[in-house]
């Protein structure tokens, strides 16, 4: 489906407790400017195609974007999401570093699962999603946007996820 007309889903975590909000139709509902040019370059070179592969991503014409998109490798059998690169602006949000580490490994188990399901919900539908969400991490409080963007060597399986994700003070 069409990133404009798909499903994409939005949420809220407090406390532990996650809600789900209606989907979102478009571009529109994404409050980051750095993430609605993302998701509009990522739609760009995908093309016609259902997605683009990692060939078709040249980080300079993504300079805008850079520290806050993450490069994750599909690994299957178990599904584990292997980051090759986690950008600058999300270790410094996190307080992690998950760069060379498997999902699981670099976060505390909660908050794996909670990106484990968002990411296996990519990779099993091969279209882009967004959500908003707000957690209690290492005893803070992190609002925060996200999209999620599967790329694909073969056109049809899902191999590697980029994320964006940007603070979100207005939660």
């Amino acid at each position: 489906m069409d990133w404009d007309n798909g499903p994409m889903s939005t949420d809220l975590r407090r406390s532990g407790n996650e809600r789900s909000a209606q989907p979102i139709a478009d571009l529109s509902s994404i409050r980051s400017d750095v993430l609605r040019r993302f998701v509009a370059y990522w739609r760009e070179i995908r093309g016609v195609r259902r997605m683009p592969t990692r060939r078709d991503f040249d980080p300079l014409d993504a300079r805008f974007a850079l520290g806050y998109i993450s490069l994750i490798e599909v690994h299957r059998d178990p599904m584990r999401f292997y980051f090759r690169l986690d950008g600058t602006n999300q270790v410094e949000l996190f307080g992690i570093d998950c760069t060379r580490r498997y999902l699981d490994e670099a976060m505390p188990s909660e908050h794996a699962a909670m990106a484990s399901i968002s990411y296996t919900d990519v990779v099993q539908h091969g279209e882009p999603r967004y959500h908003r969400r707000q957690i209690v991490f290492h005893e803070r409080l992190i609002d925060w946007e996200v999209v999620i963007l599967p790329f694909s060597n073969d056109g049809e399986r899902v191999d590697r996820l980029m994320t964006g994700i940007v603070p979100d003070q207005s939660l």
